[in-house]
């Protein structure tokens, strides 16, 4: 019987990737909830144990999985999408996996092997589906393949669960170590199946970046099935276990030239460690119901825990490796296991899912270009805070920031807070996002990491580009500046420099970051400073800008009474221009795209 014809596996694979997508959301709808939303996830994924104890083994899958099709469903929804209702379904999500796969492992023999295919295989999905869309998934549009996708889920999870019933339960030892599947999931999403973040880290443009990923899921998908030599994978070898910690400890540390290869080199270990893990006899013997909440709760406690180790930059390379060591302990204590047999299928499936994307990409539509004229020696300049590319309403919003700076004219677009990769941001890559819909030249300035910084966009020549860090402010994340110098239509060149501050009371920090930046722009006669500064008007900070000739273009040129931010309000986002530079056409751009509203003037050199 084929892989696709048998139902646990393909449900398997179905369960793994409804759980990704799942994990993406929470990451991005719980980010900013507090501890107390976000420890929800666990406690309730650890309702494996009870809905067992309370339905039996083969009811409690049927309802699980049909709860995970109704949550999904529901998130279809913008409506659905509130903290509680996310952190449920993804509870849901888990819950479903580790009943699924618990069931999947009654064949002792290929079970583990066969599970660790089917997640591999819905990686390769995942991928797949993303890269053409530049990582935004498809949840978030609300349009046609949106819904086609969730209804082709939903339809696919009843019957596949109820065919799942016939299938024999696990051995008698098994439960615990499902806990496992939460940390192969958590690094999947946010470090080794992440092309925004990888390519953000090594320069490699997306495309490139998510090629190798696809190869490395193939090669995941492929090796399963592959005998391994004694000398490396015996009952004493421990070589396979070893390398999967190494290669996400080298992907975490952020080298640009180690990231892609060792991302590589993890996903295609990742599914062997997994499938050895999932043998090792680990439980309490307590009971099926205690072990199966512990590998709810441990699988929900492994994916919080990375993302939030990324989300607040509490040392995230730690938090990566401690979760591959925990998946590679167990798979120490099993040998090397017989190679799955049936390959053909899955590896001709993860050879076409690596083709598509690059099909797919060759049928994009043609970008539409910025303006490009600035005859008279004037430019149209928009900065803004983007936050993440999260809405006012918790949603990812890099279409309506699309729009916006469309709409406004500006050929020079200034942005903080841009996520290339970064969990709170569904794994979005905005500068790419941007940069393929806008047919403009980018310069990328990390900030807090390399998923996170500040960008600038222009559809003007580019004559020189420079970016730079800020001195550091205590625990602050890192910052940053960015600078670009472009040609106008008439010959002339004019310097833009973007930068997002220290967002912390005190005004020493700033003052200190804003001395190397004042120094780039204060004796250049054409430069404009822009950014989040995060000083109000009539600060120290301020006075200090001024005080080195810049003026402000909402000051000069428009309403000094607006705030630019909201939650709470507050006028933080600045223009600043040189002495020979004037403002005009000043306009603060009321959308809910951002926590911040965009700032526009037209930028004359005198």
């Amino acid at each position: 019987m084929s892989f696709v014809a048998r139902p646990l596996p393909l449900l398997t694979s179905v369960v793994a990737f409804v759980t990704l997508e799942l994990l993406r959301l929470a990451a991005t709808a719980l980010s900013e909830t507090g501890a107390v939303a976000v420890a929800a996830v666990p406690a309730l994924a650890c309702l494996a144990g009870p809905l067992t104890w309370w339905l039996g083994s083969r009811q409690a899958l049927t309802v699980a999985v049909g709860a995970l099709a109704g949550a999904r469903l529901l998130v279809q929804f913008p409506v659905g999408r509130s903290a509680a209702l996310v952190g449920l379904a993804l509870a849901a999500a888990l819950v479903s996996l580790v009943l699924v796969v618990r069931r999947a492992m009654g064949d002792a023999a290929a079970g583990p092997g066969r599970v660790a295919r089917g997640i591999a295989l819905a990686v390769a999905v995942d991928l797949a589906l993303r890269l053409p869309l530049d990582l935004l998934d498809p949840l978030w549009g609300g349009q046609l393949l949106g819904w086609l996708l969730v209804l082709a889920l939903v339809a696919l999870l009843g019957p596949l669960a109820r065919a799942a019933q016939s299938e024999p339960l696990s051995r008698p030892h098994g439960g615990a170590q499902l806990a496992l599947l939460g940390v192969a999931l958590a690094l999947y999403v946010v470090l080794l199946g992440a092309p925004g973040a990888l390519s953000a880290v090594s320069g490699l443009s997306l495309t490139a970046t998510g090629f190798w990923l696809g190869a490395g899921a193939l090669a995941g998908v492929a090796l399963l099935s592959v005998p391994s030599p004694a000398r490396l994978g015996g009952a004493g070898g421990h070589v396979v276990p070893v390398v999967l910690p190494l290669a996400v400890l080298l992907c975490a540390v952020d080298v640009s030239w180690l990231a892609v290869p060792a991302a590589v080199l993890g996903l295609a270990v990742l599914p062997a460690v997994l499938r050895r893990a999932l043998a090792a006899p680990l439980g309490f013997g307590r009971g099926q119901q205690v072990d199966l909440a512990f590998a709810g709760a441990g699988a929900g406690l492994a994916c919080v825990l990375l993302v939030v180790g990324y989300e607040f930059h509490l040392m995230p390379w730690a938090f990566a490796t401690a979760l591959a060591l925990a998946l590679a302990a167990p798979a120490f204590r099993v040998a090397s296991q017989p190679p799955l047999a049936r390959a053909f299928a899955p590896v001709v499936l993860a050879a076409l899912l690596l083709a598509w994307p690059p099909l797919a990409g060759a049928l994009r539509g043609v970008p539409e270009p910025l303006p490009t004229d600035t005859a008279g020696g004037m430019y149209r300049l928009l900065t803004w805070n983007v936050h993440g590319a999260v809405d006012q309403s918790g949603a990812l919003s890099p279409d309506a920031i699309r729009s916006v700076i469309e709409e406004s004219g500006a050929q020079v677009v200034v942005l903080q807070e841009v996520p290339r990769g970064s969990p709170g941001s569904g794994g979005l890559d905005l500068a790419a996002f941007l940069e393929r819909r806008l047919d403009v030249e980018t310069v990328w300035s990390p900030g807090a990491d390399a998923r996170f910084g500040n960008l600038i966009l222009t559809s003007l020549p580019v004559v020189a580009r420079e970016t730079g860090e800020l001195p550091r402010a205590g625990g602050d994340m890192d910052r940053s500046y960015a600078s670009v110098t472009v040609r106008l239509t008439d010959g002339e060149t004019a310097r833009i420099v973007g930068t997002h501050l220290h967002g912390g009371a005190s005004a020493g920090p700033r003052l200190a970051q804003l001395e190397p930046l004042l120094d780039e722009v204060a004796d250049d006669p054409t430069a404009v400073l822009a950014g989040d500064l995060n000083a109000r008007p009539d600060s120290g900070e301020i006075e200090a800008i001024e005080a080195r000739g810049l003026h402000s273009a909402q000051d000069g040129a428009g309403d000094p009474s607006l705030d630019t931010a909201v939650e709470p309000p507050r006028r933080v986002d600045w223009i600043f221009g040189a002495p020979k530079i004037a403002f005009g056409g000043f306009e603060l751009v009321d959308t809910t795209a951002s926590d911040h509203l965009p700032l526009v003037v037209t930028v004359f050199l005198e």
